[in-house]
């Protein structure tokens, strides 16, 4: 983080993923302020903190079409997958993760600042995190932390454990 290595076969951007299992996610939360930001904070990095559970929560809030679609899981229950399906589309088409990492990094001072993105387990079923950062990476200009609950297999990255392995992350995993 504070020595940023170029030409690194990972990639140019200060991308981190602190990957954790599943079932250490309430231990992580837990700990993200007492033990991650102070740590952060000694080193003399200032912290942004940008919850994706927020940014869902917020976007889902006021979107026209999840209200439609709720109304329609709840009567039909075989439609809840179909819902959840186009939920996720509407959440990609709108590009809502993307632009508020973007917007977020905004706030981060690039000489001693990080953003620091939690609640990762909120996008599923929606999308997984590894296209996100396909897509935004050459917009990318302060550091940034993942915290990822999931698996490293090999130089892949497993989200949620179960997903299938996905190996075109072009950031340094922990």
């Amino acid at each position: 983080m504070l020595e940023p290595k170029t030409y690194d076969h990972g990639g140019d951007k200060t991308i981190c993923y602190l990957t954790f299992d599943t079932e250490d996610i309430i231990n992580v939360k837990r700990k993200l302020n007492q033990v991650w930001v102070e740590l952060a904070k000694n080193k003399g990095l200032e912290v942004i903190i940008l919850s994706l559970h927020e940014v869902l929560k917020n976007f889902f809030k006021e979107d026209e079409y999840r209200i439609e679609a709720g109304v329609d899981a709840v009567e039909y229950e075989d439609e809840t997958i179909e819902v959840y399906h186009s939920l996720g589309e509407n959440l990609k088409n709108q590009e809502v993760i993307e632009n508020a990492i973007l917007d977020a990094q905004k706030k981060v001072d690039p000489k001693n600042g990080v953003l620091f993105i939690t609640d990762l387990e909120a996008i599923h079923p929606f999308t997984r995190f590894g296209p996100i950062e396909q897509k935004i990476y050459n917009k990318i200009n302060v550091p940034i932390v993942v915290f990822y609950p999931g698996e490293i297999t090999g130089t892949a990255l497993k989200f949620l454990g179960f997903y299938p392995e996905d190996g075109n992350y072009r950031s340094k995993h922990f």
